[in-house]
């Protein structure tokens, strides 16, 4: 059942849905466990992917490189990763826990069970997989502290957070970006053909303002 807008802040609606309108509402694809890009982004070089946000190799890495920093339950590595991305990448219990089994089954991690609770510590042969890996891990990493970046970023403008102090923004911008907040915030209750019409206008209005003209000099 659909909550009016009413019953819901703009954090939960703007963010979420027009996360969905610019990315795509593409849910993870079939496939083994080692399928996707070398960089495992389908993105456009600017920091967001597009479909899936990781490869399952891409996810093996960063849980190695999170236990080589300390020990872990599998929900603290969870957490750790929706931490450094400011909520955009939480991979569900679902993808994690059979990835560290299968970093078990390679002898990369070793496991100690702690009141029913497994927890991951790196072996051997991990810290050598993570070491020839190092360039790859620290660019998923560098993506992922983008991608907070650019999370907080919306938070604020999409809150109206400190928009009228924010140095550089003229007037006319604050307020178009205010109307564009309304905007969204009162079409919640919309059909999904509407919610693909706006997805189309905000993913084309993305791309324009990306894709600025260089300012005259």
């Amino acid at each position: 059942m659909r909550h009016s807008h009413h019953q819901h802040g703009i954090d939960g609606f703007s963010l979420h849905r027009l996360w969905h309108a610019m990315n795509g509402n593409t849910r993870g694809g079939g496939g083994g466990r080692f399928q996707g890009g070398a960089n495992g982004f389908g993105g456009d070089g600017d920091g967001f992917p597009r479909g899936r946000k990781f490869s399952s190799d891409d996810l093996q890495l960063m849980l190695l490189a999170l236990i080589n920093e300390e020990p872990s339950y599998g929900y603290e590595l969870i957490k750790a990763l929706k931490v450094r991305s400011n909520g955009f990448y939480s991979p569900s219990p679902g993808m994690v826990y059979p990835a560290l089994t299968y970093l078990e089954e390679l002898n990369y991690v070793t496991v100690q069970l702690e009141a029913n609770r497994k927890c991951y510590a790196l072996d051997d042969a991990g810290r050598e997989h993570l070491a020839a890996n190092r360039e790859r891990v620290e660019h998923m990493f560098a993506k992922l502290g983008h991608i907070a970046q650019k999370m907080d970023s919306v938070r604020r403008a999409f809150s109206g957070e400190n928009a009228d102090d924010e140095g550089g923004w003229l007037p006319e911008l604050i307020e178009a970006r205010r109307a564009l907040k309304h905007a969204l915030f009162h079409r919640d209750n919309i059909s999904d053909s509407e919610q693909r019409r706006i997805a189309t206008i905000l993913a084309r209005t993305t791309a324009e303002i990306e894709s600025g003209a260089a300012e005259p000099s």
